[in-house]
């Protein structure tokens, strides 16, 4: 069977000035402006955002953030009925006529003019409609420009494979990271784009798209966005429907996006969930209730990620400053307070999320499977076979491995079971981690480093979680990390509050170097 790799997108020359707008910097807000005032056009904004896909996807710095890119003409054909719209003086929000990247495990329609892949060969080609979230998107107006490379099937197919890795789309690359992904690093190692929706979040950093989505269970969306010095959110579990999209598990899983600005993200998760949260939008600590947890307790297991020092001593001073700053602009701080380790999070003697993650996976995967119009593999069983039956294509000697997948299929936990084991989770993770320290401290939102895994004590509640960037390891490869920033269901808003104020009072994100110094030296 000859399998072929989506093409390459054809270079697209710029119908407009890249000197009006810096794709690495210009945010959604600053083009909205542009639009309105009649200087840019969405035609424009196409044409820029697939020209910067172009020149640094597979070309250039080689980023593998996009598997595939519209047809031009089908996003010119959006654009310009875009554009007619708001020459009538209608426009559908503060999103209209804005080009976004789509995680490639999200379905779009075939009218888009790309495939829904999860990074797998065994779905190239395969057909399907859009999910519910894209025709929120569109709704919202904005043009889908491309699809993201991932961690193949959202980090469910196999055991020790690098972050940002999928057989169609290849080896993701941050941005920011010196010299590139180091072969055999750890699975969030420094050079590592982390988290599955790293192609999303490359994406964005690089000025491939003003916002991008993604889809999380554990970390997916929220440390990517770390690593791309990036605000993102995932939004509660539950909150919106996630069909269409490969899952995990139903009591994890959820969606969510990432942008350059908290004002970006404000009105994208806006779009998202058809909600307006500009009034959050203060700009200012004054009147709000922070927790954060003591930053020397948390930080990523050796096993994942490798200590360095100098990184480590740089983040931990740097976030220490920023709780200062927060307590001296008007916030009233409560520091130290204790969340639940995830290793706490355990039954009988396993990890108790991937125990029932592995006992939802194969069930789930079915049912998105059996979504798609057409498809060459309908349940785990035939994509199990189709992987091993094109070796060569998906189980490469450097990631030879489809155990979570074969994992799935030999559990045997019963319903009630189940339900005991998440009824366990949530209690340790909500009712005695996040609920208390809420309850006793009178906080709203908990603050503290991404560098360890307070997004997966937060995805076991169910609960938003949000990324904020904190620095930059300039002493060590230039990469990006962040705070993660969580609060209780439905208060999507208050993350967002905490950082507009995280925006205004901290050291301004910077774009990736090697980006910036690229477009200086042509």
């Amino acid at each position: 069977m000859d399998i072929q790799a989506p093409p390459a997108p054809k270079r697209i020359v710029s119908t407009a000035s890249f000197s009006i707008i810096d794709p690495l910097t210009t945010t959604a807000e600053e083009l909205q402006e542009l639009l309105t005032s009649g200087l840019l056009t969405s035609l424009d904004l196409v044409n820029i955002y697939l020209g910067q896909i172009e020149q640094h996807n597979k070309n250039g710095l080689k980023l593998n953030a996009i598997i595939s890119t519209a047809p031009q003409h089908i996003a010119a054909e959006q654009a310009r009925l875009l554009d007619a719209e708001r020459a009538t003086g209608s426009t559908r929000g503060p999103l209209h006529g804005i080009p976004v990247v789509v995680k490639d495990n999200v379905m779009t329609d075939s009218s888009l003019g790309m495939d829904t892949t999860c990074g797998s060969y065994a779905l190239v080609g395969a057909k399907a409609l859009n999910a519910p979230i894209v025709n929120r998107l569109l709704k919202a107006g904005m043009i889908i420009i491309a699809k993201a490379n991932l961690s193949e099937w959202a980090g469910s197919k196999g055991f020790g494979m690098v972050t940002g890795w999928s057989a169609v789309g290849g080896q993701t690359q941050s941005p920011y990271v010196r010299g590139g992904y180091v072969l055999g690093d750890k699975i969030l190692g420094h050079s590592a784009p982390c988290g599955s929706s790293s192609g999303s979040a490359a994406a964005v950093a690089a000025g491939f798209a003003p916002v991008a989505l993604g889809t999380e269970s554990d970390g997916s969306i929220t440390q990517p966005a770390g690593r791309a010095s990036l605000y993102a959110l995932k939004v509660t579990v539950g909150a919106l429907d996630t069909k269409g999209t490969s899952p995990q598990s139903p009591i994890t899983d959820s969606l969510g996006g990432m942008a350059k600005s908290s004002g970006d993200l404000a009105s994208f998760i806006g779009a998202m969930m058809e909600q307006d949260y500009s009034s959050y939008l203060t700009k200012t600590w004054a009147g709000q209730k922070i927790a954060f947890v003591n930053p020397n307790k948390w930080e990523l297991h050796p096993a994942v990620c490798e200590r360095v020092e100098i990184v480590r001593e740089k983040q931990i001073s740097e976030f220490l400053q920023a709780v200062a700053t927060i307590r001296e602009s008007g916030a009233e701080v409560t520091e130290n307070v204790v969340l639940p380790q995830v290793d706490e999070i355990t039954w009988e003697g396993e990890d108790a999320l991937e125990t029932v993650w592995n006992s939802y996976l194969g069930g789930e995967i079915n049912s998105f499977l059996n979504e798609y119009t057409k498809s060459s593999v309908r349940t785990v069983e035939q994509l199990i076979q189709w992987n091993s039956d094109h070796k060569d294509l998906e189980l490469p000697p450097a990631f030879p491995g489809q155990q979570q997948l074969e994992n799935t299929l030999k559990s045997n936990l019963t319903e009630e079971k189940r339900q005991e084991i998440v009824s366990f989770i949530r209690k340790i993770a909500k009712d005695d981690g996040f609920d208390r320290i809420f309850e006793e401290t009178g906080a709203e939102v908990l603050i503290g480093p991404l560098d360890g895994r307070i997004v997966t004590v937060a995805a076991a509640a169910g609960y938003p979680a949000g990324v904020a960037p904190l620095g930059y390891a300039d002493n060590y490869n230039g990469r990006a990390y962040g705070v993660a920033i969580v609060a209780k269901s439905w208060d999507e808003g208050k993350i967002l509050q905490a950082m507009s104020a995280w925006e205004k009072t901290m050291p301004r994100r910077i774009p990736p170097p090697q980006l910036a110094n690229y477009k200086a030296s042509l």
